[in-house]
């Protein structure tokens, strides 16, 4: 009787549990759209979160699931779009509208590690669309970045197209080390500085190879939390560039052109005409006592001007027909398991002097299989070819076209009467540079292959393994010819077979990384949820180069180092590093309220000696979207989001050369006729890596569903900081590397976004980024005797409580208006007076840095007609003329081997005269073209960055065309200028250690361009 009362209660329970079982599953059903075109998507997989249950949309797009819970989670999941998640809260139908990739931008961060959901992110980053960076005239895509970043700075070391740009995020923070920033393409770390052998024909930029219409997004990565993924190689903050990739749905084709015309953006300084140039010729030989006056002058030392000839030689080198082309041709699609893009690109600019110009031809293929179920395979490829011929710059150069205009005579003619080229110039200081542009050759070829593949492998619904490889391939041909006739060829007169030269080298780099990451994502319920990512990653980067230079060229036409009869140079090396690093990212969220993340990165670098190589690396962010809690409900239907984050991190800079820690020798002397070996370079084996300390914290708001707001505070502090060391001469060196200084950067970053009007026809949408941000050297290193070391040069100082290489030289007082004499400062910008230079005192400048800069964006949209601005901003910095001891020399090199300011014809000349400039006396040892603030400007400016007026055609008309879109527009870059510091006449936007150089001054560009999509 017992064992059936057991049995029967049993069957009871059982029944029970069942019923009970039964009661809370339910079946859900639904539609899923493509948010963008409410087409049905088929294919979509959905899945109960956490468990194995799953279903597929059908051809409408519809689906039937079983779930156990009334608050079970949904996940939709489709090739080419982002995933969603919905809590079914009890409901037993859920529709549901998926957004593309390219759409879900703004609600998701590419951290190159997968996606981050910008709600729970704790980082700080800013994410530029493709939108903001297909279809511009750049021949680099890092241009775009330019006054759409807060914390981000880049001016151009070069006009020159192709050229390097300088970008620093968040200020400075090595003194010896790279401050830029790494980029990463489709989750690969790349190569994207500069790899040709001669930097005297400036720099053609990796990331030059790259068609800006197949960029998806930009992502800029600036603090701990957001780049301690990356280890050492993020340390001055990380852009991720993300390529286009296929979509569901038929093929769509799309064709870009454009065309325009390009010039300088600012004109550069006014020099003295022939008139002025003879007037103050003759008077500064007055003013020397070399004659009583001026018509004895004229007598014994005739100018050689023939009263009418007044060259301009700015506009002598300029390219007149400076153009600039692009033409791109593409193609996307897919269906369920696989999707498509491909493309191919034209690009081409001419520099705005003549002789120069860059050609870009591209190719691109993205294809995303998934394989099986469980089982995906992405693959990637990017080849480029590059050519560009440069000029000489940088410096000097007898050939340099942007020294031309500074140094040769006005009443110099560049053409003969016979319409040949003019080589016989009164001043020898620089060559003609029409001949040298015809004749001589600065050319660089660049192919570039990169492919990224990755295998993904859902082991179990939460559970992923996915193992990506990168392959970095980039080969530079460097060709360098000069004439035998004319030029800097012609080394001997008296000896014909030295005339000619040319240089040619061969440089091959090869990068690859290795990524393999495990990730887990725990949903326990609906308040809570565990991510977790183990990432294992090795990258090794290697680098040759062979090369050979020499002189004697036979005869024209010959431009190889095959045909030359001497050589006196040659090299071939080869250069590697690599690295190994093992990572772990743990992240938990709470609801949609609470979010906290912590990575840490263990990461071993070849550069450093063994028992250093390591360094672990780590952040810890938590955001909290406070908004969501209960408290803040009253306020929903103005405050939208409100989220306040912070994170704490410590990642490390290791962008230095190789093998600074051995000890080496040099094996390439000669003694007594032989081969010779001697110290090279004297290691440190402590050597290790810079470390930087970093704080963030934000706070992002969103206001009446129209305005987004974010302000962060950030502070990062270098420590370990590597310095070159003076060493004591009896060791053999002047200096060794170390790890002995510190220096800090700290400032603000505040972005607006706002739809001002959000009319059906007509709407306003204002983007403003500010960023302040302020560096100072707190440590330096120490001398025996406890003295700190300071790093000096003629007009920079490194010192502590100062910003890194602040200017340091002495104040220029002006012209004294009895004497005429040069005047500075005896000790700082006031007091007492001197005209004698070795008096004067040297003092505090600020430095090259900006401490305030930003952008302004408007756009206005009405019935398909668009115009967009954007505006750049920058104060706060100096920008010093490298070359003004020559071209402000108040007569010293004025007549001899250069032109001068037209400033320099407001000179003094009489007792009482209040002028600019001094005394004008030839040969003037007075000093006044010394270092002094004299050359010192404000580097204070506005720009009109990027313009763009536009013209989508209507639906009506397009349809009838049986195209799926077309619009038209003119686009203008650097249009407009404004300089704060009137006396400074060169282009403000200078490199980033603020020295003004001879190089091809910022581009502005005009162009029209056509889209059509069928």
């Amino acid at each position: 009787m017992r064992k059936i009362q057991l049995l029967l209660m049993s069957f009871l329970f059982i029944s029970t549990i069942s019923l009970t079982v039964q009661a809370q599953e339910r079946v859900v059903t639904g539609r899923v759209i493509d948010s963008g075109t409410n087409d049905p998507l088929p294919g979509v997989s959905v899945i109960v979160k956490g468990t194995t249950t799953g279903s597929i949309t059908d051809a409408t797009g519809k689906y039937s699931i079983t779930v156990a819970q009334s608050n079970a989670i949904l996940q939709f999941s489709f090739i080419g779009f982002a995933t969603k998640e919905v809590t079914i809260n009890g409901q037993s139908t859920v529709d549901v509208s998926l957004i593309t990739d390219a759409q879900s931008l703004s609600e998701v961060i590419v951290t190159g590690y997968g996606n981050r959901d910008k709600v729970s992110f704790t980082g700080s980053a800013t994410t530029l669309g493709g939108d903001k960076i297909e279809h511009k005239p750049f021949a680099t895509v890092d241009q775009a970045l330019q006054g759409n970043v807060a914390g981000l700075q880049m001016s151009a070391s070069s006009g020159t197209p192709g050229a390097l740009q300088d970008i620093r995020i968040r200020g400075v923070s090595s003194i010896i080390g790279s401050n830029a920033p790494l980029f990463v393409i489709d989750g690969v770390p790349v190569v994207s500085g500069e790899l040709e052998r001669s930097t005297s024909t400036g720099t053609l930029s990796v990331l030059s190879s790259l068609n800006s219409n197949d960029i998806e997004s930009m992502t800029v990565l600036k603090d701990a939390s957001a780049t301690a993924f990356y280890g050492a190689r993020g340390a001055n903050g990380v852009i991720v560039i993300t390529t286009k990739k296929g979509k569901v749905g038929k093929p769509v084709f799309s064709v870009s052109a454009q065309t325009g015309v390009v010039s300088r953006a600012i004109k550069g300084p006014k020099m003295l005409n022939a008139s002025q140039w003879d007037e103050l010729y003759y008077e500064s030989l007055v003013n020397s006592g070399d004659a009583s006056t001026i018509e004895e002058a004229k007598k014994n030392y005739p100018s050689g001007w023939d009263g009418t000839t007044n060259t301009d030689w700015r506009d002598v080198v300029s390219n007149k027909d400076a153009k600039t082309y692009s033409l791109d041709f593409s193609v996307r699609g897919g269906n369920d398991k696989s999707n498509y893009y491909t493309s191919l690109g034209y690009f081409a600019q001419d520099g705005v002097n003549t002789g120069s110009n860059y050609k870009r031809y591209t190719g691109k293929v993205s294809l995303q299989n998934a394989l099986t179920s469980k089982l995906t395979l992405n693959n990637s490829t990017n080849i480029s070819y590059v050519l560009q011929n440069g000029q000489l710059e940088n410096s000097a150069y007898f050939g340099n076209p942007d020294a031309a205009y500074l140094f040769l005579r006005p009443m110099d003619k560049p053409y003969n009467e016979d319409g040949s080229i003019n080589t016989n110039m009164s001043a020898n200081a620089i060559f003609n540079p029409l001949y040298i542009a015809k004749y001589n050759i600065n050319r660089r070829k660049q192919t570039h292959l990169f492919n990224v593949a990755s295998l993904g492998y859902d082991i179990l619904n939460n559970l992923k393994f996915t193992t990506t490889l990168g392959l970095d391939y980039i080969l530079n041909e460097e060709l360098y010819f000069a004439n035998r006739n004319y030029g800097d060829g012609v080394r001997d007169p008296d000896d014909p077979t030295q005339n000619g030269t040319s240089e040619a080298y061969s440089n091959r780099n090869f990068n690859w990384n290795w990524k393999n990451m495990l990730e887990y994502g725990w949903q326990i319920n609906a308040n809570h949820r565990v991510d977790a990512k183990a990432v294992y990653e090795s990258q090794r980067n290697q680098y040759y180069t062979l090369g050979v230079s020499g002189y004697g060229i036979a005869a024209d036409g010959l431009i190889y180092p095959e045909s030359i009869s001497t050589t006196d140079g040659w090299t071939g090396y080869t250069e590697d590093w690599s690295l190994n690093a093992v990572s772990g990212i743990l992240g938990y969220k709470f609801k949609n309220n609470i979010s906290v993340d912590g990575t840490i990165r263990g990461e071993g670098s070849s550069k450093f000696a063994p028992g250093k190589r390591w360094g672990t690396f780590y952040s810890i962010g938590a955001a909290w979207s406070f908004s969501e809690e209960t408290f803040m409900q009253s306020m929903k239907s103005w405050l939208t989001l409100a989220k306040l984050r912070a994170s704490y991190g410590v990642t490390g800079n290791s962008n230095i050369d190789p093998n600074k820690y051995q000890s080496l020798l040099s094996y390439g002397g000669v003694y007594n006729g032989g081969p010779a070996v001697s110290p090279g370079q004297v290691g440190n084996t402590n050597l290790t890596w810079e470390k930087n300390a970093n704080v963030n914290v934000g706070l992002d708001v969103e206001l009446f569903g129209r305005i987004n707001a974010t302000v962060e505070y950030f502070r990062r502090r270098t420590y370990d900081l590597l310095q070159e060391v003076p060493l004591s001469y009896t060791t053999g060196f002047t200096s060794q590397t170390q790890n002995v200084g510190e220096m800090v950067n700290k400032g603000f970053e505040v972005t607006v976004g706002a739809d001002i009007l959000k009319a059906s026809a007509f709407k306003w949408n204002v983007n403003v980024n500010l960023t302040s941000v302020h560096n100072k050297v707190t440590k330096l290193a120490t001398s025996s005797t406890g003295d700190e070391i300071k790093i000096t040069s003629s007009t920079r100082i490194v010192q502590t409580g100062h910003p890194v290489y602040s200017w340091y030289m002495p104040t220029w007082a002006g012209v004294d208006p009895q004497t005429g004499s040069p005047l500075w400062y005896k000790s700082g910008a006031s007091g007492e007076t001197t005209s004698t230079y070795s008096q004067a005192g040297y003092s505090f400048h600020g430095s090259a840095l900006p401490t305030f800069y930003g952008g302004i964006t408007n756009r206005f949209d009405y019935k398909g007609i668009y115009l967009s601005a954007n505006l750049y901003y920058s104060t706060g910095n100096k920008i010093y003329d490298s070359w003004g001891s020559y071209t402000q020399s108040d007569g010293k090199y004025t007549f001899t081997i250069a032109n001068g300011y037209a400033s320099q014809y407001d000179r003094w000349q009489k007792p009482g005269d209040i002028a600019e400039s001094p005394k004008n006396v030839y040969n003037n040892t007075s000093l006044s073209n010394s270092n002094s603030t004299r050359r010192l400007y404000s580097g204070e400016y506005f720009r009109l960055r990027d313009v763009t007026l536009g013209y989508n055609f209507p639906t009506t008309l397009i349809s009838k065309l049986k195209l799926g879109s077309a619009s038209v527009y003119v686009k203008g870059n650097n249009l407009w200028t404004w300089v704060a510091d009137k006396k400074l006449q060169f282009d403000p936007e200078t490199r980033a250690d603020g020295l003004l150089q001879l190089t091809a001054q910022p581009l502005k560009t005009v162009a029209v361009g056509l889209n059509v999509t069928f």
